[in-house]
């Protein structure tokens, strides 16, 4: 299994959650994992990038696993400071050790790097031996349509806690870009994973790049994404809600036909069976087994039964 290079799509949480599995199972240094930029933030000047951020808390051991943003047993001394003291209006948390990250990368960006060379710095440092990539330098940004205001996805989802219905989502920027450490990572792959993220707002704005998404469809390696959905409930997040803005039912038919373009094979719950015969439609071979993940056993079992295909 180490000598196979794989590729990772990853959000924020659930594809997180996957690289739990990977260090007994795969040579970390054979995997790359793309991140989604579409959630960057600007926070007092801080460049947050919280997916990318997931990620590196993740593959460092950092990760706070109670609730799979920010790092273990932070303290937020920073936002009480600015709440308290200085009364300021503050509704996106980052804690101190997690400020302390994104002030350094802000000070790399502010030097000239990329953020591509700013990520490989901030894995090197905190000892990281996979890739990680942001699917972009340039900036990208998820835009929710609400019935009275246009919002940044940090916005609708921390400051207004996901309540608004939702009309559309869109992504803002260009999206005719991406890096060449992309497009080599893609067709050099063996096997790239789409993790269970929201397909809209995690995974949707790494394959709308063009030049992403017609590498997905030209590369050699098999692809296979993970149901965030069960029957007709998401696992988590707002999906539903973006599925139904963008005319999809809840289902994990919906992540089919999302990237059935490029797709060979799904993953789905084992009581989702009936599934099989429409996705064979779709040209898109259904996987059946466990897709919740609470530990990192389960993350295992999940890849096992994705490698299995090799």
């Amino acid at each position: 299994m180490g000598s196979l290079k794989i590729v990772f799509l990853s959000g924020g949480t659930g594809t997180p959650k996957l690289l739990q599995g990977i260090n007994s199972l795969i040579d970390p240094q054979d995997i790359t994992v793309i991140g989604n930029t579409g959630d960057d933030w600007r926070y007092y000047g801080l460049y947050v990038s919280p997916d990318i951020d997931s990620i590196l808390f993740t593959l460092a051991n950092l990760i706070d696993s109670t609730k799979w943003w920010g790092i273990h047993n932070d303290t937020f001394n920073m936002v009480k400071m600015l709440q308290n003291n200085l009364k300021e209006d503050v509704w996106f948390n980052l804690g101190d050790q997690d400020a302390g990250l994104c002030l350094f990368r802000t000070w790399l960006l502010n030097q000239g790097l990329s953020l591509t060379e700013a990520t490989k710095q901030l894995a090197n440092r905190l000892n990281i031996k996979s890739r990680i990539l942001p699917m972009a330098n340039q900036p990208i940004r998820t835009i929710i349509r609400t019935e009275n205001e246009i919002l940044h996805l940090q916005e609708y989802w921390v400051r207004h806690k996901g309540d608004l219905d939702v009309l559309n989502v869109f992504f803002e920027g260009d999206l005719s870009i991406t890096t060449s450490e992309v497009i080599t990572a893609i067709e050099s792959a063996d096997c790239i994973i789409l993790g269970p993220s929201n397909p809209v707002s995690s995974l949707g704005p790494i394959v709308a790049i063009s030049p992403i998404r017609n590498a997905l469809r030209t590369s050699n390696a098999q692809k296979f994404a993970i149901s965030p959905i069960i029957g007709n409930a998401a696992l988590s997040g707002p999906t539903a809600k973006f599925l139904h803005a963008w005319n999809y039912e809840t289902s994990p038919i919906a992540v089919v036909n999302l990237f059935h373009d490029f797709l060979d094979g799904i993953l789905l719950h084992e009581s989702d069976r009936n599934l099989e015969r429409a996705t064979q439609k779709l040209g898109v071979k259904a996987l059946f087994g466990n897709i919740i993940i609470k530990t990192q056993t389960d993350a295992q079992q999940i890849l096992n039964i994705l490698l299995e295909e090799f």
